[in-house]
């Protein structure tokens, strides 16, 4: 098996896991060649290792491209469903909707919140899961504007060699530098690394704006005080369980 990765670090998003399903961001100690071996970096960093024929190199990019391009795409149905959830006076869905478990599950905690008798004791048994869902939701709102505060480190290394190093600021500007005797091929690999982790950033913060808009929808749906507040942990559960589901309908990609 071709080794390759795809890994964020300095950041710690809840659970050591991407919503989007397409960096590694178990390995807080990830190496940069920004700073010694075992030494964290100092901002979040995207690091993409290949393998060094630039053939298959480019082969592994395609495909991480094209899953990228899969996961903003369900990011966007996520977003349309929930609209038609918040908006809908009545809701249903066909028996074969493959999203229909995720659904039920929102829908009985929205109905929850519009009785108030039941949401006592749909609050008792869901206390536990509401607690975790909202620990995660902040720690990943928390995690996401440090993204947004630092500059985004993007590596790439060839076979266990570093090719390039590109450091992107919020505004857009940004310095590329270069390991000596790099090839073209090797420079085309980097902006590939470049697009891809510069389009997870965009998509990550994106899934902030989903979820708040989506729980501020339901809100008014339900005309609870606070509600937007107290339906965010279901939404974002709502959002990863969602996007999960969707990955197993992608096309078979060889190098994801």
């Amino acid at each position: 098996m071709t080794a390759y990765s795809f890994t964020l670090s300095g950041v710690g998003l809840p659970g050591s896991e991407d919503p989007l399903g397409l960096w590694d961001t178990s390995q807080e100690g990830a190496l940069s060649f920004s700073a010694g071996a075992g030494a964290p970096p100092a901002d979040p960093t995207w690091r993409v290792e290949l393998p060094e024929s630039p053939e298959e190199a480019q082969v592994i990019l395609a495909d991480r491209i094209r899953a990228s391009e899969l996961a903003y795409r369900d990011l966007g149905r996520v977003n349309r469903e929930l609209t038609y959830i918040g908006r809908a006076e009545t809701v249903s869905f066909s028996p074969s909707d493959p999203l229909l478990a995720q659904k039920a599950e929102l829908l009985a905690t929205l109905d929850a919140f519009q009785s108030p008798v039941s949401y006592g004791l749909f609050r008792k048994e869901k206390e536990s899961e509401d607690r975790e869902s909202r620990q995660q939701w902040l720690a990943f709102v928390e995690r996401v504007q440090r993204m947004v505060a630092h500059y985004a480190r993007i590596e790439t290394a060839l076979a266990g060699r570093d090719v390039g190093q590109t450091a992107v600021g919020w505004t857009g500007d940004f310095t590329t530098t270069w390991e000596p005797n790099v090839t073209i091929e090797m420079m085309r690999a980097h902006r590939q690394s470049v697009r891809l982790a510069l389009g997870a950033r965009i998509a990550l913060i994106r899934i902030v704006s989903v979820v708040a808009t989506g729980a501020a929808g339901l809100a008014v749906k339900a005309a609870v005080p606070g509600g937007q507040v107290l339906l965010l942990p279901a939404v974002w559960k709502f959002v990863r369980d969602v996007l999960a589901a969707l990955r197993g309908s992608w096309p078979q990609l060889e190098y994801l």
